[in-house]
């Protein structure tokens, strides 16, 4: 797997209600926000947020839009965010029409970065994943060798 940086964001909520875990449950945040990206992914974002909140850790589940220079890109986010130490970890994905950003519909993106749960802000670090085929030494299953379920195989 390749790894290009795309972008790094401040995001900052704006409206954030909770619903604490209860015994044997997981709690809930809804929180909206603003976001301002630089870097090839360059725009200011709206967003909300619902995630679960279990066992310290929030599991980010983001719907929004940036706004760029040539129209707006919408973006899901989800992730694992610890609310012990700040740790993020994200994933996210796109769809635009705009001309100038119509590569980002084919991009993953991975992030990292932290959180400070006392502000409801976050600084991220995000990075285009691509796939480095064909992996050396790896070769994709045959028929021969029980089909696609069999996984990847040495030879």
């Amino acid at each position: 797997m390749h790894l290009e940086h795309l972008c790094d964001a401040s995001w900052t909520y704006d409206v954030l209600e909770e619903a604490p875990p209860a015994e044997h449950h997981d709690g809930r945040v809804y929180g909206q926000g603003t976001g301002t990206l630089t870097g090839r992914l360059a725009g200011t974002a709206r967003w909300s947020n619902f995630p679960r909140i279990r066992d310290g850790y929030a599991l980010p589940d983001a719907r929004g839009v940036i706004e760029v220079a040539d129209g707006k890109v919408l973006f899901t986010l989800t992730g694992l965010s610890s609310l012990d130490d700040g740790r993020g970890l994200h994933v996210l994905m796109f769809q635009t029409a705009a001309p100038d950003h119509r590569w980002l519909n084919t991009v993953l993106a991975v992030g990292e970065g932290d959180i400070d749960v006392a502000h409801a802000t976050l600084a991220m670090r995000y990075y285009e994943c691509s796939v480095e085929l064909p992996l050396e030494g790896w070769e994709l299953p045959t028929a021969s060798d029980g089909g696609l379920g069999s996984g990847l195989s040495t030879r």
